[in-house]
């Protein structure tokens, strides 16, 4: 539901929060589904994720 809502809204990110303290799961990223988690070893921070997000006005 939630990588529906961001792909039909043209949305670069989303996060998939479960609130218990848990790392953030990314659920879609620059238009493809996936499976990482903020903390793991493809986006050890929050900062590394936003590095990834295409510029969409180059």
């Amino acid at each position: 539901m939630f990588t529906d809502l961001t792909a039909d809204s043209a949305g670069v990110c989303c996060l998939f929060d479960t609130g218990d303290g848990a790392p953030e799961q990314v659920c879609w990223l620059n238009g493809e589904p996936t499976l990482d988690m903020v903390s793991g070893p493809r986006f050890p921070d929050l900062r590394a994720l936003v590095a990834t997000w295409f510029d969409s006005e180059k």
